[in-house]
């Protein structure tokens, strides 16, 4: 600030001098030629005009006094003396002295507002806003250098050339006469306005307009300033299409701010859940569905953090306590400010899931009548099977009897006797315990057993229908295959049933030996394997692709229920099921199983 100062005086004094100057050398040529008093002030007022307009007040107010000595000294008669015997030019010299005050005042206000107005300019021109002003007539006056940059005319193109309107081509909200009565009458207008650039492109603007009056409250111009918001608006459309969209789609769609915060809440958010939009935004989503979740809250935000969506089902309660089922959808997106949004995507499954539930209850009862069936047909069998182990306790029942009767008693013939009669027993309640497994109505048990143990089991079920049929049975059972997690009985319904198929399949063929092979094994790390083949007459290629469809069979007495009930089973345990020609002949059946971990048993 001192610096300022010192060039501010410096600056003064330097005025002061030229203008002393240029007073000198007026009154030098003034004497010499005896001009009257009246042509010289004319000629001193033409140097303090000058300096005023150069200068300041202080330095304009110098040199008039110095004139005003120089007019009594050297020019009023008698020279060289400041006496002034004429009165009439003591009034030209007070006269003189009266017009230089008031020239330099007002030169100096005019060139102070100049300073200022320059200074205005010259910060409006630092602004990246567009500034420009027009006169009563829309005539361009001020054309800042952001307008410049924003538009793509120079001032020179524009001030004073053309109007507003039609340069940029304006597009307005609302009829322009409005808008020029709101400005007269509140003397400000705001708004969106849309302008065409020298390229011809588009552009958005937010317009603010000033109304400038005169002295006498006369409207003289307006200042208009207007920034560039078309990015913004673009990108407000495409919210606006965005939120459309999610408008227009059937499943509930909510977008809350992490954690819980609901900023969005469509149409068929309202439809599924019964809470109006302004019932829901603003509140926590989860309080206000009274979501029923499978992860507790902490996994579940620290899981959306990390991976950045999430997948699932949520029980949630509609406004009337009715629990909704939905499959969900979570995906976080994180915004330029920082923020966290989560768009949630609701689908209602209630219905799906009681339909499949009530399908797969539907399918338990087919299978277990399917099983019932299979036993039935089997009975010829079961009952071999039971009255064996039951004839060969009477036998040796008898026989303890005639060892007891003995004289002395063979109580140690009678105790083998015994024995036989006891392991016979035993043979046949396993039978009979067998048949009550698969036939009894039971919810699916999932535990860990051994696959083979299971096949043999099956392998004593069906024993005495095999010896009944001329079948050669092999079984080729793997050491190492580990325990399968699944339900112990469907899966030997499985096999049952494909050990059906294959002794109906040969009992057609007559010209070659019945052939029934039985495998396990692990086709992979993480799964094992079961497999059955047969001798039959095979398959046949045109019908393959339909040997697992419902109520189709190749059996005249056939339901067609019995592989599609097997394949149920075992893809409801994240296996597979499948059928392919034998070499040279008959069908092969393969079935795949998960192995958790694959592990050895």
């Amino acid at each position: 600030m001192l610096a300022n100062q010192n060039a501010g005086f410096w600056h003064a004094a330097a005025q002061c001098l030229a203008g002393s100057i240029a007073v000198a050398l007026i009154t030098y040529v003034c004497f010499q030629l005896q001009v009257n008093l009246a042509t010289a002030v004319c000629l001193y007022l033409v140097v303090v005009v000058l300096l005023s307009l150069q200068g300041n007040f202080f330095s304009s107010a110098v040199v008039s006094l110095i004139v005003g000595g120089c007019l009594l000294y050297y020019l009023s008669p008698p020279i060289f003396s400041f006496w002034i015997s004429d009165p009439s030019e003591v009034v030209v010299i007070i006269v003189f002295l009266a017009i230089s005050a008031i020239i330099t005042h007002f030169v100096s206000r005019v060139r102070h507002s100049t300073d200022e107005l320059r200074e205005q300019a010259d910060l409006l021109n630092l602004t990246h806003d567009s500034i420009f002003v027009r006169d009563t007539h829309n005539l361009i006056t001020y054309w800042n250098r952001g307008a410049a940059e924003l538009y793509g005319w120079t001032p020179g193109e524009v001030i004073g050339k053309v109007t507003t309107h039609q340069l940029l081509q304006t597009v307005f909200p609302a009829p322009v006469d409005e808008i020029e009565a709101e400005v007269l009458r509140n003397g400000r207008w705001e708004g969106e306005l849309r302008h065409t650039k020298a390229d011809g492109t588009e552009v958005v603007v937010a317009s603010r307009w000033s109304l400038q009056r005169d002295e006498r409250q006369r409207p003289v111009a307006v200042l208009e300033l207007n920034n560039d918001i078309t990015a913004h608006k673009q990108a407000e459309d495409a919210l606006r299409r965005q939120a459309n969209l999610l408008e227009q789609a059937h499943d509930a769609i909510v977008v809350w701010e992490f954690p819980s915060t609901i900023i969005f809440w469509n149409r068929s958010a309202e439809q599924l859940y019964g809470f109006s939009r302004e019932e829901a935004i603003g509140r926590p989503s989860h309080e206000l569905l009274r979501t029923e979740h499978p992860l507790p809250t902490v996994v579940f935000e620290a899981l959306l953090e990390r991976e950045g969506e999430w997948a699932g089902e949520l029980t949630h309660t509609a406004r009337d306590g009715r629990k909704i089922l939905v499959e969900s959808r979570h995906v976080m997106v994180r915004e330029a400010d920082g923020r966290r949004l989560v768009l949630e995507t609701n689908r209602d499954i209630t219905e799906r899931k009681q339909t499949q539930e009530s399908l797969q209850q539907a399918q338990a009862n087919l299978a277990r009548v399917n099983r019932v069936m299979l036993v039935g047909e089997m009975t010829a069998s079961v009952a071999h099977e039971v009255n064996q182990p039951i004839a060969a306790a009477v036998t040796n029942a008898g026989a303890c009897l005639r060892w007891l009767a003995a004289q002395p008693p063979d109580m140690e013939k009678a105790r083998q006797a015994l024995d036989r009669i006891v392991r016979d027993g035993s043979r046949a309640a396993e039978v009979i315990r067998r048949v009550r497994n698969l036939v009894k109505k039971v919810p699916p048990q999932t535990d860990f057993f051994d696959i083979n143990e299971a096949i043999l089991e099956v392998i004593a079920l069906t024993q005495g229908e095999l010896q009944r049929h001329p079948v050669e049975l092999r079984t080729d059972l793997s050491s190492d295959v580990p325990l399968v997690p699944a339900d112990r009985v469907q899966l030997q319904q499985v096999i049952l049933n494909l050990i059906r198929n294959a002794l109906d399949a040969m009992s057609e063929v007559g010209d070659r030996p019945h052939e029934l092979a039985l495998s396990s094994g692990r086709s992979d790390p993480n799964d094992v394997f079961v497999e059955v083949r047969d001798s039959g007459p095979g398959l046949d290629p045109a019908n393959l692709n339909r040997l697992f469809d419902s109520f189709y069979s190749t059996k005249p007495d056939g339901m067609g229920m019995g592989l599609s009930i097997s394949r149920s089973i075992v893809e409801a345990h994240g296996g597979r099921l499948w059928a392919m020609p034998n070499e040279p002949q008959g069908a092969v059946f393969r079935f795949t199983l998960p192995v958790e971990g694959g592990g050895n048993s």
